[in-house]
């Protein structure tokens, strides 16, 4: 009820009007070229995981404000640091809790995801059942290892970053000076990654059918 609650007071309370990255960009940017810009938004990733705070809204903003590869690196950098954090706690919390839970969907899912490893891990970024922090809090405590949690999720979240970035930006700047060129490009780039994003789901899912 709690991690319910505090995802629908960022998506339909008054707080989700703030929640969203053209008012997180000024917020953001003063963070993004201080000298502290690693620890700082770090951080800043890290204090949102708990409060259930939209990642998404974060990391466009990111891209907005730095330019869309710098803002993926950080974006990235970002998400695998607050993934760790949830996931950390998750191994103090142990198997012993996802026990008294007794879900059965959810046994099933962990037994997968040890079982395949980095595929599994990789579907389970682009199909997410639950919200990020839920996620790796979940997997912590199910005993997933380090190395596959870390590798499985950064190759997970990279494909919606690299459209989140590339398609993201090339929209606006299609939105700011529309052109016939500028709109050919963003097709090309949109079908691009939707064609990469399509093939790594065929091919990941065709490693966990053979496993």
């Amino acid at each position: 009820m709690l991690v319910l609650g505090l995802t629908a007071l960022w998506r339909w309370s008054p707080l989700g009007e703030w929640a969203t990255s053209d008012n997180l960009e000024t917020h953001v940017e003063t963070l993004a070229h201080s000298p502290w810009a690693l620890l700082s938004l770090g951080l800043l990733y890290v204090l949102a995981t708990p409060v259930m705070f939209p990642l998404t809204a974060l990391n466009l903003a990111l891209i907005v404000v730095m330019g869309p590869w710098v803002g993926m690196a950080y974006a990235l950098y970002g998400s695998l640091l607050a993934g760790l954090c949830a996931y950390w706690a998750g191994l103090h919390l142990g198997q012993p809790a996802l026990d008294r839970w007794g879900n059965a969907k959810v046994d099933k899912a962990l037994r997968v995801v040890r079982e395949s490893g980095v595929p599994g891990l990789i579907l389970l970024r682009i199909m997410p059942i639950a919200p990020y922090p839920v996620v790796n809090l979940v997997l912590g405590a199910g005993g997933v290892r380090g190395l596959p949690f870390v590798v499985g999720t950064v190759l997970g979240i990279l494909p919606a970053l690299l459209l989140m970035g590339v398609v993201g930006f090339q929209l606006r700047s299609v939105l700011q000076e529309p052109s016939a060129e500028g709109v050919a490009v963003l097709a090309v780039i949109a079908l691009g990654c939707l064609a990469l994003a399509f093939w790594v789901k065929h091919r990941v899912t065709a490693r966990l059918e053979q496993a």
